[in-house]
């Protein structure tokens, strides 16, 4: 069985890679029967793009994984969930001006009906493994390129898009799963709820960890 996971860094997975006892000497592990490769995809969507191009160039995955921290934008979300994107939107792209914000799709950049576009977004329909990811909350999630301290623009994003949480990458590993076809799922940790300031980034990597090593002895 041949599984990618992606990370952005590899200070968000250290427990992880202790269970799987991964010492971080090259970029391929076989843990009991699974054969692992990994990518540090970066924080960007354009490292990710280019990152998750190379691995998916190089072999055929049975599964692709992200894990990830992320924002909140729902008070019901709290920080150390480990929440499933089955959907992410892109508000990267589009246009701010002194009326608002209009998006790629409304200014005809991107057409929310072409593949891999579904309804407005990178929708996964991947049903594969469905067992061992049944416990994690399905959530919907933006894009974005300022993920904080704007609050015009956070409440913009609240209003506008009926999303739970934000990162700044996602869109793109949703983009290249897609386009391969591969089963893949994007899972992320609250760091931080942007509606009442909350923040823990300890809880949301240990949370984040406890998952990934649920979620490989399952496999």
């Amino acid at each position: 069985m041949n599984v990618l996971i992606a990370f952005a860094h590899p200070s968000e997975l250290e427990e992880f890679f202790k269970h799987i006892g991964y010492d971080r000497v090259g970029d391929e592990y076989k843990y009991k029967h699974i054969h692992l490769d990994f990518v540090q995809t970066g924080y960007t969507i354009y490292e990710t793009a280019f990152a998750m191009g190379q691995s998916l160039g190089r072999k055929n995955y049975h599964l692709i994984l992200y894990a990830g921290l992320a924002n909140s934008l729902n008070d019901k979300m709290k920080t150390g969930d480990v929440l499933n994107v089955i959907n992410d939107i892109p508000f990267a792209i589009g246009r701010k001006d002194e009326n608002g914000f209009e998006h790629a799709y409304t200014l005809g950049w991107l057409n929310k009906e072409e593949k891999p576009h579904v309804r407005g977004g990178y929708i996964n329909m991947t049903n594969a493994y469905f067992n061992v990811f049944m416990p994690f909350m399905k959530t919907a999630a933006l894009t974005a390129s300022t993920l904080e301290g704007d609050e015009s623009l956070l409440k913009l994003k609240m209003e506008r898009f009926p999303i739970h949480i934000e990162s700044s990458n996602g869109i793109a590993f949703h983009f290249a799963c897609l386009k391969v076809g591969s089963p893949f799922y994007q899972l992320r940790a609250v760091s931080q709820n942007l509606c009442d300031k909350s923040s823990d980034k300890s809880l949301a990597i240990k949370e984040l960890n406890s998952s990934l090593n649920q979620i490989i002895d399952l496999l």
